[in-house]
């Protein structure tokens, strides 16, 4: 069995795996501690279209907002979005495809069938139906993207769950006398860990762009301060025309770089969790 004091030591010996997890490190003070240490209130209002100065290091918007302060409380924001549609998909993808993969027959036929009816759905168009007609909360954003976010990984979890029920350990277990509930949670369940926490991470990222995607198409929460409503509102008040590059970027890179670590992060867990199903 792999520890989680294991995985983290693999994961951080790892040099992809290590720098994917400090951008993210990065990013979490970034938004836990944004929250206290911005300079001035998102909301405060100064010379508008100004560049940036020691006063205002990323400049001002159209309505003189610090642009510095609103990245650091809009990073949180972004953040727990992304982390609760991945926590959300995860345990909800995780749960259908261990159960499909490991039990099978009419479990994993109602399963399936009804992953299948969501992932042949458009994606995209559905999540713009869905949130122009809800509320538009960072909480209804959330429930949209997490409910279309679990069946592919389900798909994923489900295949790797077939593999793994075949394998001695887990005949042996069977053999045993060990419950299937406990057979998953102690045995198959750690196994899958890795795989768990790559889809994790691409969820958290895939979140974000979401969000930011929908936000610059004028949906979703425009009173919130966020990464996408600050590109949503650069664009909308023409930003490019100003040559305000100082509000556009902020957020764009932080996506970017965000996006990236998530990448070199996956290709890090890659490479552990292949030594491990060599190991194993």
């Amino acid at each position: 069995m792999f520890s989680e004091s294991g995985i983290l030591h693999e994961i951080w010996s790892n040099g992809k795996a290590r720098f994917g997890m400090i951008v993210f490190i990065i990013f979490a003070i970034i938004g836990i501690f944004g929250h206290f240490i911005y300079p001035y209130s998102p909301k405060a209002t100064f010379v508008i279209w100004q560049p940036p100065t020691f006063a205002h290091v990323f400049g001002t918007d159209y309505e003189g907002h610090d642009v510095l302060s609103q990245f650091l409380y809009g990073t949180g924001v972004s953040l727990y979005v992304g982390a609760s549609v991945a926590l959300i998909s995860v345990a909800i993808g995780t749960m259908v495809g261990m159960l499909s993969g490991y039990y099978g027959g009419i479990v994993d036929n109602i399963f399936m069938r009804f992953v299948d009816i969501l992932l042949i759905m458009p994606t995209f168009p559905l999540l713009v139906i869905l949130a122009a007609y809800l509320p538009p909360t960072n909480n209804t954003t959330i429930l949209i993207l997490s409910l279309l976010s679990w069946p592919f990984m389900s798909r994923v979890i489900r295949s790797q769950v077939l593999t793994l029920k075949e394998r001695p350990f887990i005949k042996a277990a069977v053999i045993s006398g060990m419950k299937g509930f406990t057979i998953i949670r102690k045995e198959i369940l750690d196994h899958l860990m890795p795989l768990i926490i790559i889809n994790a991470v691409y969820l958290l990222v895939g979140a974000i762009v979401a969000q930011a995607g929908l936000a610059f198409f004028g949906l979703g929460d425009l009173t919130s301060i966020n990464w996408g409503t600050m590109l949503y509102y650069a664009q909308s008040e023409d930003a490019i025309v100003y040559a305000a590059w100082w509000w556009i970027l902020p957020p764009g890179i932080a996506i970017a770089i965000i996006g990236i670590g998530a990448n070199i992060f996956g290709n890090g867990i890659t490479e552990i969790f292949g030594k491990r199903s060599g190991g194993a």
